[in-house]
């Protein structure tokens, strides 16, 4: 039986890194042959040409699917929006579109996933300027002291979680929610796989 897997990818004004992304993670899910993926795009209401490039790129291509909220949301919201087209019974990832996370991780590691399992992709190293990263070091120390270890360090809301989780979270009611703490709370077995975080493009 094939697994499934819904990608949930969340964007704003990225014209520029959107044929890229598409192209890498095509040829990334390429090499898995027992592995049945579809693309879920949630446009955060972009005023460049990044809607258009995703258009053709359905036509082209049957596994992806074009989601356009009617205006600037945020993040959260999109990522909400973006479960709502996620069969309860399928794994999902989430991910942004701007190249800093490594769009190959979840092919790779989504072909020997166990089941349960929730994969925390968590950077090693950030290739972002000094004062960010000692801001993002701050941030997460913080995080991760007030929600008693829930909240990863070094890690955001790129992860691959369960169908068991997907569930959960499409039944959340929270306005707003700390999608890391919500994927992580929910939970039981969990893995960590390193990457590094490249320069915003």
């Amino acid at each position: 039986m094939r697994k499934k897997i819904s990608i949930i990818a969340t964007f704003r004004n990225e014209e520029k890194n959107i044929n890229k992304f598409i192209n890498r993670i095509n040829k990334s899910f390429r090499k898995s042959n027992n592995i049945d993926y579809k693309l879920v795009f949630i446009d955060d209401f972009s005023n460049d040409s990044s809607n258009s490039i995703i258009k053709k790129a359905c036509i082209k291509n049957k596994k992806i699917k074009l989601i356009t909220l009617k205006k600037n949301y945020g993040s959260n919201p999109s990522i909400q929006t973006g479960f709502d087209f996620v069969n309860d019974k399928n794994y999902a990832a989430v991910i942004s579109c701007d190249l800093q996370e490594p769009p190959e991780l979840i092919a790779q590691n989504f072909s020997k996933i166990k089941k349960k399992q929730t994969i925390h992709f968590v950077s090693k190293k950030r290739e972002d300027p000094f004062f960010q990263r000692f801001y993002a070091k701050i941030a997460y120390l913080a995080l991760h002291f007030i929600s008693r270890g829930k909240i990863i360090r070094n890690s955001n809301y790129f992860k691959i979680i369960p169908p068991n989780v997907v569930k959960k979270i499409k039944k959340n009611t929270e306005i707003g929610p700390y999608w890391h703490y919500l994927f992580t709370k929910h939970s039981t077995q969990n893995k960590i796989v390193y990457y590094v975080r490249k320069k915003r493009i």
